[in-house]
């Protein structure tokens, strides 16, 4: 009964909300003429975002690229994109990215990927950067999202790459790349304030920048987070709460032909019920331009983080240098090269139950040298040939080769074809986790998945208020990790599993006036894998993904005066079968108000649609996301 008057409220509140946002925005359009003939200056807000600046892409060739040419599946997340959309955090702003598949399991997991794979204890295959800086963890290959808790309002913008990005990055970028940029310095200069308050979840930041003499700028911010439960279908809540704390620093200074860049983070997590996470990253780079056309790029980082939670210690320390050189040779060769090394030790310590690593204390060291030559084969032709060696201490070597051709068909029309093999090498779960006599470590042969990859894409301006962009791709796998049945019996993980995964990524935006903006994406995904005989059914979703077929995003973003915003987003996503999960739409709606040109507002609603929902998990182990309602303020002084 408690539980149904819970939702009779909320129903309320919807209704509420909805009437009065609605009202709100008819009567500003009214009164506002919003649909009235533009001026010159509008004119030009009417154009596509890529036909107004060809945005520079970094994440393709490890060098800046136009957008508009790149053959890659690439879509960029823009700060106005962010602060339209009123997430308060990067997984949330990541589900503005129509070729990812983001879902949420509880107030603090996510399950984020491309082109499948997707799971919170799988999604293995993504590799993610903030600022050059890998999130990559390897003791099971992937995130930890809830250690990521960046100041949105300090990002510029998140490039996303679907498919094989070995080559530029290594091993592990085997479905795609995350590349998070933030501003510079000097880009946020003075102080920024921004509170936000709800039904489940309150954030509140801030930050200041300032001079460094003649030479460059700085900024230090601090952030504090609390994020309300999930609840169980019944509706009882799953005790999932947690708040998070982070604070951190940049500066950007230029000596004559040099920038040298020193960040770093602190940060600590308090989870109601799973124990702590704590951490802390320190990260210098330095670049030169050699000459106007070669340039060279020194990076080195630090990264601690430790988890503890209910008998379980896992503490990694990361050591990476990264050094590049980009230069032109000649009128037809823009050529990148370098090469890094990376350290890491990572403690699992599991006194909970029987599964452990065996060794607890582990060290892996990463050396990589690559080289990537663009040709211009004909003045609207492009051949990008790469090719990257990585050798682990843990895995062996690799070669992760690539090509990429670029059509300019016309200033506006580019097509692209890409062929890329890439790897994902084992991760310390993979090669040394035991419960014996159940699961015994996997043999000495188990090595790394392997991808080929095949695509064919077109990116272009059917108009100047409209750009689409369309990638087709074929990828097949090979000796995918699978648990295996040994002849006594007992369980291990093997290379048993091979197959393949065929989808399209597809998106566009229109302008419809100078005000509204509207921004359509389709994902489409068919997958066929295949055991070997040796191969276990248990636990199979966990091995293979439990991906949607079909999802579809909606996006509207409309100015109702010149200090009055409205935006909106729809996501439907397809239902699950392994586990088994509903499909559901989504539905995000923002009002928005410049009161000042330093003071905003703003009142969001996140899934309004129902009273809560699942998006991955078994019935068992999942959260349901809950409608709610907030209110946000930013000031700038």
């Amino acid at each position: 009964m408690h539980h149904q008057a819970e939702t009779r409220g909320s129903g309320r509140g919807l209704r509420c909300f909805v009437i009065v946002t609605v009202a709100v925005v008819f009567g500003l359009l009214r009164a506002q003429g919003a649909l009235a003939a533009p001026s010159t200056l509008e004119e030009l807000r009417e154009m596509s975002l890529e036909a107004l600046a060809d945005i520079e892409v970094v994440s393709v060739f490890k060098r800046p690229e136009p957008l508009g040419s790149v053959p890659a599946s690439a879509y960029i997340i823009t700060a106005e994109d962010i602060r339209r959309s009123g997430a308060m955090t990067l997984p949330e702003a990541l589900r503005l990215a129509p070729n990812l598949i983001v879902a949420q399991r509880s107030a603090n997991e996510y399950a984020v990927s491309a082109r499948g794979f997707n799971l919170y204890q799988l999604s293995n295959k993504l590799l993610v950067l903030v600022d050059g800086r890998s999130l990559y963890s390897p003791l099971h290959a992937g995130v930890f999202w809830d250690e990521q808790q960046i100041m949105l309002e300090d990002v510029e913008r998140i490039e996303v790459i679907s498919g094989p990005g070995g080559t530029a990055w290594g091993a592990n970028a085997v479905n795609g790349v995350i590349n998070v940029i933030t501003r510079t310095a000097s880009d946020t200069q003075g102080g920024l304030a921004a509170l936000d308050g709800g039904t489940s979840d309150s954030r509140g930041a801030f930050r200041y920048g300032g001079k460094l003499g003649n030479v460059g700028a700085w900024r230090a911010y601090g952030l504090g987070l609390e994020m309300g439960e999930t609840s169980t279908a019944s509706g009882s809540g799953r005790g999932d709460d947690w708040q998070g704390r982070q604070a951190g620093f940049r500066t950007d200074s230029v000596f004559g032909a040099n920038e040298l860049t020193v960040q770093g983070d602190l940060y600590e997590n308090s989870m109601a019920f799973d124990g702590t996470n704590a951490g802390g990253n320190l990260l210098g780079r330095w670049t030169r331009e050699l000459s106007p056309n070669s340039s060279a790029m020194l990076q080195g980082y630090y990264n601690r983080a430790e988890r503890e939670a209910l008998g379980v210690n896992d503490v990694l320390e990361t050591f990476d240098l990264e050094g590049r050189h980009s230069f032109q040779a000649g009128e037809r060769h823009s050529m990148v090269w370098g090469g890094g090394y990376r350290t890491t030790r990572e403690k699992f310590d599991n006194r909970l139950n029987i599964f452990v690593l065996d060794p607890v204390e582990d060290d892996i060291q990463i050396a990589n040298l690559f080289a990537q030559d663009s040709i211009a084969v004909a003045s609207d032709l492009t051949l990008t040939l790469g090719l990257k060696y990585e050798h682990s201490s843990y895995s062996g070597g690799e070669f992760l080769p690539s090509a990429r051709l670029a059509w300019q068909v016309t200033d506006a029309h580019t097509l692209w074809g890409a062929v890329s093999r890439t790897v994902r090498t084992p991760s310390r779960f993979d090669r040394e986790l035991e419960a014996r006599p159940l699961l015994l470590p996997a043999e000495e042969g188990f090595g790394s998945e392997e991808l080929v990859a095949y695509e064919i894409g077109y990116r272009g301006d059917p108009s100047d208020r409209a750009s689409v962009s369309a990638t087709l791709y074929h990828h097949d796998y090979d000796d995918l990790r699978v648990l295996t049945t040994t002849d006594s019996g007992s369980l291990q993980f093997g290379n048993a599993q091979n197959g393949s995964i065929t989808g399209v990524e597809t998106w566009g935006s229109f302008r419809v006036n100078p005000r509204w903006r509207l921004m359509a994406g389709l994902n489409v995904l068919r997958k066929d894998l295949e055991l070997d005989p040796e191969a276990s059914q248990i636990a199979l979703y966990q091995h293979q993904g439990s991906d949607p077929e079909h999802q579809l995003f909606l996006r509207s973003s409309f100015d109702v005066s010149d200090t009055v915003e409205f935006d909106a987003i729809v996501r439907w996503v397809d239902s699950l079968t392994d586990p088994e999960v509903p499909e559901y739409t989504g539905l995000d709606l923002r009002l928005g108000w410049r009161v000042t040109e330093t003071v905003e507002l703003s009142l969001v609603g996140k899934n309004l649609l129902d009273p809560q929902h699942p998006e991955t998990g078994t019935e068992a182990e999942r959260g349901e996301i809950a409608r709610s309602v907030y209110l946000g303020a930013k000031w700038r002084f």
